[in-house]
């Protein structure tokens, strides 16, 4: 069926797209409560997706190594785990990153080691190709360029940043160590452009083409600064976004055009982030998708001046005085629009938003030859209270083809609507109409 959605904006102030949740759909849930359990319950940490030969993948750390899971149908099959050189309650923290066919792996806690996995036997297996700790035994986060094939190993043995070449992908050799901030807690580079962030020390941008590193920026002092803890950088190199791990601390949203004078224009936070902390971003086309401890995955809109949370998922449902709990990592499948989301408590979860679907709807009208979401056309609308929804859809002629009371805020449109135009409308639970619009249906 090809639709052609028209939406009326005189009725309501805007139409989005929403599902289980806000705006987002959960598809899968993955758990192994065999493992470790550090303390408050932790058994996981990060998470990191990669594709190979045309499936995908997510690899993720818990207390006692590597897990990889591939997703297929939208659901979760572990095919491998390899344990670390380092097993323990006190295991916090493994990352991941991924170049050509290979995953590295860092841990930092106990006697660890960088972890090379060649992922070329997927779907069956895994192999260990290198395991060492002659570089470092302990690494908070690594980030690979893959422009330039370098590795960056944050906090080696926690001092500094190490850049190791990897253009033999399982033979890294040493290239540059950056002592010039004595702790680099996570980073993000491309093209050998580095945005460090260095926790009390602010945010550091280094070029590293060449040795010693070039200074590009630096933010040192900004409003409402904390424990500067991890960015991300827009592809358009318009917009970096980092986080503060301190309670009570807003998203920083910068303007990355000029480095040398980049700075905080402005600020994201929940609607009780004073209680909270964010932990990690990624972005992609305009949207931050942040994992916020204990509050779970916030899509944040980053186009406009005033970030916009529009959608959320918490999928951490124990009850607990720690604020360090709950989600941890997040990975964005762009192309799928799929969103893996770990949690330390619960293991892995997958999502789906409709990235490209609500970035079109800012031209208030869509035309498409494929289903708007999934496998079904969907009238969705935004409510938080979602359990008391009346959708139904009526011909040319007024007649009421379909009927629905949801328990969620959307609904599939009939696939099998003769061709015409239809409108629909969305009642409270007073019978009151709050939001109303028109669709073609053309098969």
């Amino acid at each position: 069926m090809k639709i052609i959605f028209i939406i009326f904006f005189g009725l309501f102030h805007s139409i989005i797209f929403a599902q289980t949740g806000f705006n987002v759909e959960l598809l899968d849930h993955w758990t192994d409560t065999t493992r470790i359990k550090g303390p408050e319950d932790a058994i996981f940490s990060d998470v990191w997706g990669f594709s190979i030969n045309g499936i995908n993948y997510a690899a993720l750390g818990s207390t006692e190594g590597t897990h990889i899971l591939k997703i297929e149908n939208n659901q979760f099959e572990e095919v491998d785990f390899k344990p670390g050189k380092f097993s323990s309650l006190l295991v916090q923290h493994r990352d991941y990153k991924t170049y050509k066919n290979f995953l590295y792996a860092v841990c930092d806690e106990g006697q660890s080691s960088l972890q090379i996995f060649d992922l070329s036997y997927l779907p069956d297996s895994i192999s260990t190709v290198y395991d060492s700790d002659y570089f470092f035994k302990t690494s908070h986060n690594i980030f690979i360029d893959t422009n330039k094939a370098k590795l960056y190993v944050c906090a080696p043995n926690n001092i500094g940043l190490r850049i190791l070449d990897i253009s033999n992908p399982i033979l890294p050799q040493l290239y540059y160590d950056f002592n010039g901030v004595g702790y680099v807690h996570d980073c993000y580079v491309t093209n050998d452009t580095a945005f460090l962030n260095c926790g009390f020390s602010g945010l550091q941008i280094y070029n590293f083409s060449t040795i010693p590193g070039m200074q590009l920026g630096l933010l040192d002092f900004y409003a409402g600064q904390g424990y500067n803890h991890s960015g991300w950088l827009s592809e358009d190199r318009k917009k970096y976004v980092f986080i503060d791990e301190t309670e009570g601390e807003k998203i920083k949203i910068c303007d990355s055009k000029s480095l040398i004078n980049i700075e905080v224009s402005s600020l994201y936070g929940t609607k009780d982030y004073e209680d909270y902390v964010a932990h990690n971003v990624q972005i992609y086309s305009d949207f931050a998708f942040v994992s916020y401890y204990n509050e779970g995955l916030r899509i944040v809109d980053i186009k406009t001046n005033k970030p916009n949370e529009v959608a959320y998922y918490d999928m951490f449902w124990q009850d607990t005085k720690y604020k360090l709990n709950g989600m941890w990592g997040v990975y964005v499948f762009k192309e799928e629009e799929l969103i893996l989301a770990s949690d330390r408590q619960n293991g892995l979860f997958l999502f789906h938003f409709p990235i490209k679907l609500y970035r079109n709807l800012q031209n208030q009208a869509l035309v498409t030859n494929s289903p708007f979401i999934d496998q079904n056309s969907q009238i969705i609308y935004p409510s938080e209270q979602s359990n008391n929804l009346y959708f139904s859809i009526y011909d040319s002629n007024g007649k009421t083809v379909y009927k629905e009371e949801a328990l969620k805020d959307w609904i599939n449109i009939p696939l099998n609507l003769a061709d015409g135009v239809y409108v629909y409308a969305i009642s409270n639970i007073y019978l009151e109409i709050i939001a109303a619009g028109k669709f073609v249906a053309i098969n």
